[in-house]
């Protein structure tokens, strides 16, 4: 037998191989759209839309955003308890995505904590945010992730007040809070 004849490959290894490789691929590859629901700055849903992800560069994101930003929102850290002060504002409006704009919470839906972050029944849309299992922690939780850049948010508890018992406790370096136009 020769060195060659080891080396080939029937023609039906190949499509297997093939087909192997571009289902792995496309199971790494993230979503280039997705739909959210829209919001105008006083709150009103504007409707369900697709757009494309939003997706930098590490050096972009350093320009984009505060050193503070950057280390929870794309890095997956957390604020310190009571940091800003958004953990302590009442006022009415909404809070947006930090990284894309993406509205994520509404003040209709905030509940003053002990938690020293600002907390939340749920989300302004189920359909702008997404979860995962936080496997770094001891305890359990689930991490809140954007749905349009996957920015971290912040991190979903079972603790919070009735009805819905959620406690969508969300980092201020993650938000940009807009205030409802008087």
């Amino acid at each position: 037998m020769s060195f060659h004849s080891k080396q080939q490959i029937t023609r039906r290894q190949a499509l297997l191989s093939a087909a192997a490789v571009s289902v792995l691929r496309a199971a790494d590859e993230p979503e280039m759209e997705v739909a959210i629901v829209e919001f105008n700055d006083a709150g009103q849903k504007t409707g369900v839309t697709k757009v494309k992800k939003v997706v930098h560069t590490e050096a972009e994101w350093r320009k984009l955003l505060t050193l503070q930003q950057l280390y929870v929102a794309r890095r997956g850290n957390s604020d310190l308890q009571f940091y800003g002060t958004y953990f302590k504002l009442h006022d009415p409006g909404i809070y947006r995505c930090i990284c894309c704009g993406t509205a994520s919470f509404s003040s209709e839906n905030k509940f003053d904590s002990p938690s020293g972050f600002a907390c939340f029944t749920a989300p302004i849309a189920e359909e702008n945010i997404k979860t995962r299992v936080d496997v770094d922690t001891g305890p359990r939780r689930l991490d809140i992730m954007c749905k349009r850049c996957d920015a971290h948010l912040g991190y979903l508890y079972d603790d919070g007040p009735e009805p819905t018992h959620n406690r969508y406790c969300v980092n201020e370096s993650s938000l940009k809070f807009v205030p409802r136009a008087k």
